[in-house]
């Protein structure tokens, strides 16, 4: 109920045009006005005393409750007017005002006296006083009165709507018939003898009327309504008038604009969001049920919405906040049953025009009495299949996958399992990923192929519940449910809970064809085996079931509802015993539409809903059985959310039900069984299987359940696949000169010279000023470095490395040191360290050579050989050996193609390629691994990368992972994970030479230096979505002194660098 007091009452007043007449006293011209101060309400009123009911239809002749749209006028004799306001959102409301008049027909001989002005406020909706009886006033000489003409402003006329009524007739007239309070213009055109006119000739009042010289009254609201009003038929009116101008200006209501069959698909996103909104109050407004449901909830922010396309049809989902204290629920002292839940998503098979509203057409006629009940829909349900079959898909987590190929899933399947151990991972992938058709043809083709029957490999290379999932994924969904069938009856005991689930949620199509394929199947009849297996009521019920006959007809007779709902309650609550035929009969005889409205009409008679009922009345399998059919009928993916329930609670899992619902709804109705299981668990269904299940056949679960939107992501793991950074964007060709963003800029109002003297007056004398070292060595790019390096020498006529190396000492001396030196000299003096002596740093070297482009590559090798007189790649060949050896060799030439655009189909003969030389291969042929990795451009990395994705479900990383080890993993993964992103594999880098004991103080001053003028700055976003940490915080923990002043000084913002 409505929440009354909340708002000011509504005021009533009589427009009248005789400033000195009495407010209640007025004659049939006199306009009356209700108005609110309160903004943003509406206004409901009554004319004959009648409480106004906010919510009643609005129908001609029959509702007496209007909406106030503009004044109004009332007929002869004494009125009650009553008005309430009430909020739009119908959730407060005013009390009621009411106020009399004594209404006169100036033109007749009656005369009423009027009392004085009476206005009172009620509390209640609940007692009201009905309207004084409607006696005809005493006859009395009418007096002579005098009207004052008010004159008012003047604007353009209104224009025509597409009924060919103004704007002002919509928010002026009010409907009505010539015997009730108001006179206006009725729906049908003609118009109504609302002056009052002596005598019964028409034609002749309306002259007068119009003419300001007989009609004493004539006044501004006599001259604008004869302006408006609709041309009569067949009646002689005086000519129009030229249009006046008046103030009175019209706003169209929102609510009551009309819509058009589609939106404009122009970019228009408010007219869009205007065609959703309109169509869903139009719906709304023709189901009061739902409506009550909308108009009774706190509504808070959107959480989340998407779009979903389907074939006939889209799905608009959105998630809207929850008030915590939301506890705004009708009051009616009457329980109401739970409306079944909606399936959100109409099938793609049929299109049911949602019906609009039309407040400018004339109502029809009021229909003959239906025999149907009120409240119970005749038509089909736009949101439900008019007859459900298994194919009316409402919206299933498993969805076809788009690149199917069925000749390379068989043949990865047969890798998958051919030779010692088994790929289970590949299996998860494609079976879990391909719809119940494409696996069907996988099926058959795999046994085209290979000569094999593909359920038998399966069987020979699984076990436990991971075997029995993938062996039932590979039939047919009626093929399924005869050998689930056939389970439940075989051997000793009987599974009764299959046999119900089965029998009482399939549609008769799949039924019918259930007992065909089971005598196909078995060469025995479905029927034969369940009246073996089974006795008694619960016999009679699956039989009944297993025949497929239930009606399938949407129409609900009121009094037959009734009739069976009274049958129901006479066989079980009100007699001794129960009389369980009765129900068999009803529940398995009549169509779906039928028992909704049994259930709903069960109420009438009982306290209790029908499962009480049945819970009270019977007991065992029969009581399993009936609550089976009643929950299917009401909601269906509530129904097996609650079966997913009992499977999973409790010590132990039936994986056998968990599986039967998994693999029979994943492609039907599973997105809403997963919602309607977390509105029952208050946990999602993914979880709970996560914690109840475990190993492979957990994996393959949640891969079937898996939400469709993220199917279409990026195939693999997003571990290694995310690699998106703001503002950053990878090169299609990588060059060191291509700066993305480095920390380090060139100083403005650079002066070598300078520099020069201020490092020789820091390092002169006892002592060093190693802050002035650090101000102007970590302020510089390298160019400004090695021109203040050269300037030293010759101005000053010293070697300023050898001055840093004998003022300075340790770490800092080092990093002073390498910050002389030019980037290439640097690769190769750090290249040379790591084949130094005994011992070789594989890291070092993979590193460099991984990273670095063709060019640099070159001029190092060129530089490397007149710094030490020995070629780098003798060198490297003495230092490392094996497939490692050869890794290196390949990237040391610098020959890697350099091209913008991959090639599709080459990349998928290369992922393939890959594939057959790791995981379907026993062992690894690591040389195939040198020459996709040492021979493909950067873009057609990434396209072997997607692909290969695509075909087993997992990144490259992984495989790499499995497949390789030692130093030809870490060369191979450094390879991957430059041409995704390196600044990702600098911050790992960087996160490896400080991770653990010790820090690898000539890696980090490797990357800090070689990177500052290219993409430092993107590194250290990296570094800090990888691994939550900022980089200048773990710099300076691991490191100190004039050291860590000196990195933080290259790792600062550009920003923030002074001039």
């Amino acid at each position: 109920m409505l929440k009354a007091g909340l708002l000011p009452s509504p005021v009533i007043n009589a427009l009248s045009s005789n400033l000195g007449s009495s407010k209640n006293k007025i004659d049939t011209q006199t306009f009356v006005e209700a108005k609110s101060d309160t903004p943003s309400v509406r206004i409901y009123f009554t004319v004959d005393g009648t409480k106004p009911s906010p919510f009643q239809p609005f129908k001609t002749g029959v509702v007496s409750t209007y909406l106030y749209r503009g004044a109004f006028r009332l007929g002869p004799g004494r009125r009650v007017v009553k008005a309430v306001a009430v909020t739009t959102d119908g959730l407060r409301e005013s009390h009621v005002t009411t106020k009399y008049f004594d209404v006169n027909d100036m033109y007749s001989e009656s005369y009423v006296e009027q009392p004085d002005e009476n206005i009172y406020v009620e509390h209640s909706f609940v007692e009201m006083d009905r309207s004084p009886e409607r006696t005809p006033p005493p006859k009395k000489q009418k007096k002579p009165r005098t009207h004052t003409v008010h004159h008012r402003s003047s604007s353009a006329s209104q224009p025509k709507n597409d009924s060919g009524r103004t704007p002002w007739d919509d928010s002026v007239n009010v409907e009505g018939s010539i015997e009730g309070p108001i006179s206006a213009v009725n729906y049908a055109g003609t118009q109504i003898n609302i002056w009052g006119t002596p005598g019964g000739n028409l034609t002749e009042g309306l002259m007068s009327i119009g003419d300001p010289n007989r009609n004493p009254n004539y006044g501004y609201m006599t001259e604008q309504m004869l302006q408006r009003l609709q041309p009569a038929r067949n009646l002689p009116v005086a000519p129009p008038e030229p249009p006046r101008i008046t103030d009175v200006t019209h706003e169209e209501n929102f609510w009551d604009r009309k819509t058009k069959p589609y939106s404009p698909a122009n970019g228009d996103l408010e007219k869009t969001l205007e065609h959703i909104i309109l169509n869903t109050y139009n719906y709304l407004t023709d189901d009061e049920e739902l409506a009550g449901l909308f108009a009774w909830k706190k509504f808070g922010q959107i959480e989340s919405a998407r779009l979903i396309e389907n074939a006939g049809n889209y799905q608009i989902v959105t998630t809207l906040r929850k008030h915590p204290d939301d506890r705004t629920i009708p009051k009616d002292p009457t329980p109401v049953p739970k409306p079944p839940k909606r399936i959100r998503t109409p099938p793609p098979r049929e299109r049911i025009p949602i019906p609009t509203r039309k407040p400018e057409t004339p109502p029809p006629s009021p229909p003959p009495p239906s025999p149907t009940r009120p409240g119970i829909s005749t038509h089909e349900d736009q949101h439900e299949p008019r007859f459900y079959t298994e194919e009316s898909v409402q919206q299933g987590t498993l969805v076809p996958f788009a690149e199917f190929n069925v000749e390379r899933d068989c043949d990865n399947l047969q890798k998958a399992m051919k030779g010692l151990g088994t790929d289970e991972n590949m299996l998860i992938h494609i079976l879990g990923n391909r719809s119940n058709d494409q696996r069907l043809q996988i099926r058959d083709k795999y046994k085209t192929m290979f000569g094999q029957d593909l359920i038998k490999d399966i069987k020979g290379d699984t076990s436990g519940n991971f075997n029995k999932i993938l062996t039932n994924l590979l039939y047919s969904p009626v093929e399924y449910d005869c050998h689930e069938l056939r389970r439940a009856v075989k051997g000793i005991g009987t599974d009764e809970e299959a046999l119900i689930e089965i029998l009482a949620s399939r549609s008769n199509k799949r039924l019918k064809a259930i007992n065909e394929n089971y005598q196909t199947l078995f060469n025995r009849a479905l029927e034969k085996d369940i009246v073996g297996d089974t006795s008694g009521y619960l016999k009679k019920l699956l039989v009944a079931l297993s025949q497929g006959k239930r009606p399938e007809s949407n129409d609900v007779n009121q009094d037959e509802a009734e009739n069976d709902a009274k049958t129901l309650f006479e066989a079980g609550e009100k007699k001794w015993g129960t009389d369980e035929s009765k129900f068999l009969e009803i529940l398995c005889n009549r169509s779906n539409a039928h028992l909704k409205g049994v259930f709903e009409a069960y109420r009438q008679f009982s306290k209790k809903d029908i499962e009480d009922a049945i819970k009270s009345e019977t007991s065992g399998n029969i009581r399993k059985g009936l609550l089976a059919i009643v929950r299917v009928m009401r909601n269906r993916p509530g129904y097996f959310a609650y079966q997913l329930k009992k499977a999973l609670k409790g010590i132990g899992t039936d994986e056998d039900e968990l599986n039967r619902v998994v693999i029979s709804r994943c492609e039907v109705d599973m997105v809403q069984i997963k919602e309607e299981y977390e509105t029952l668990m208050k946990r999602t269904l993914e979880k709970h299987v996560e914690s109840d299940t475990s190993g492979d056949y957990r994996k393959i679960l949640l891969e079937l359940l898996k939400d469709p939107t993220k199917r279409t992501e990026k195939a693999g793991n997003e571990k290694y696949e995310n690699v998106e950074l703001p503002g950053y964007k990878q090169p299609e060709i990588y060059k060191e000169d291509i700066i993305q963003q480095g920390t380090m800029k060139a100083a403005p109002n650079f002066d070598a010279g300078r520099d020069a003297d201020a490092l020789r007056k820091a390092m002169k004398g006892f002592g060093t000023d190693e802050k002035t070292l650090i101000a102007i060595l970590g302020n510089r790019n390298t160019a400004q470095r090695l021109e203040i390096k050269a300037t030293f020498k010759s101005k000053l006529g010293r070697d300023l490395v050898n001055d840093l190396k004998s003022e300075t000492s340790g770490n800092f001396s080092k990093l002073l040191e390498h910050l002389m030196m030019d980037p290439v000299e640097l690769d190769c003096f750090e290249l040379k360290q790591a084949v130094k002596g005994l011992g070789t740093d594989d890291e070092t070297l993979i590193e460099i050579l991984a990273s670095r482009s063709n060019d640099r590559l070159k001029a190092i090798g060129e530089t490397y050989v007149k710094m030490y007189s020995k070629a780098l790649e003798k060198d490297v060949k003495s230092d490392t050996s094996g497939e490692f050896r050869h890794l290196l060799v390949s990237l040391l030439q610098g020959r890697r193609p350099e091209t913008v655009e991959g090639n599709v189909a080459e990349a998928q003969q290369d992922a393939q390629a890959f594939i057959d030389a790791g995981e379907a291969k026993f062992g690894t042929d690591e040389s195939k691994f040198n020459v996709l990795f040492c021979a493909r451009s950067d873009a057609q990395m990434r396209a072997i990368f997607n692909e290969y994705a695509k075909l087993t479900g997992k990144s490259i990383e992984e495989t790499v992972k499995s497949e390789t080890s030692g130093d030809i993993q870490k060369g191979i993964l450094a390879i991957i994970r430059c041409v995704r992103s390196r600044p990702h594999f600098f911050a790992e880098q960087m996160r490896k030479s400080m991770k653990g004991l010790g820090t690898k103080e000539s890696t980090l001053n490797r990357i800090v230096i070689t990177r500052s003028e290219i993409d430092l700055v993107q590194i250290k976003e990296a570094y800090n979505r990888l691994f939550n940490r900022e980089l200048e915080r773990d710099v300076s923990s691991e490191t100190s002194g004039e050291y860590k002043a000196l990195l933080l000084a290259l790792l600062k913002d550009p920003s923030l660098r002074s001039g």
